[in-house]
């Protein structure tokens, strides 16, 4: 039987091995030549993108990210925000690229909370190309920024 890794782990090799590609402007501290390349790619094409949504997009995101799972036949449980703490998840894109979602719903007590999706980084194999990255443009502009931009 062949366990599935948890997201977190699968984007800790990444990071290592400088898969991780900033959409928004941040970026890792090991890139490779693939990375630069499709970082620079996705951010002239959307410029101006943050990956940043409070709670209130955030749950629209998550309902809009929840179709485009099922309406995949993907093989995961539909996002929701947590009970209390954070959650990483990797929304398949192409066979080359995963886009990497973290939603969170923090409570630090006396009614002070924080409640966001994040969607600002995405995992390449070293078969990505700009023709994925035209898919997760695709993706971002449907079911991420939905008329915005």
């Amino acid at each position: 039987m062949k366990l599935k890794k948890a997201a977190r782990a699968i984007i800790r090799e990444a990071e290592e091995q400088g898969l991780m590609v900033g959409m928004a402007g941040l970026i890792e501290r090991k890139r490779t030549d693939l990375n630069y390349e499709l970082s620079d790619y996705f951010r002239k094409q959307l410029s101006g993108y943050t990956g940043s949504f409070d709670e209130n997009e955030g749950e629209e995101i998550l309902y809009s990210i929840n179709e485009y799972i099922t309406e995949n036949n993907i093989d995961m449980y539909p996002l929701d925000f947590p009970v209390d703490g954070t959650d990483v998840h990797l929304i398949p894109i192409t066979e080359n690229i995963q886009l990497k979602v973290v939603v969170a719903d923090k409570y630090y007590g006396d009614g002070d909370y924080s409640k966001y999706v994040m969607a600002d980084f995405f995992l390449i194999n070293n078969k990505a190309t700009t023709k994925d990255v035209d898919t997760l443009l695709r993706f971002v502009k449907k079911h991420l920024l939905q008329g915005g931009e």
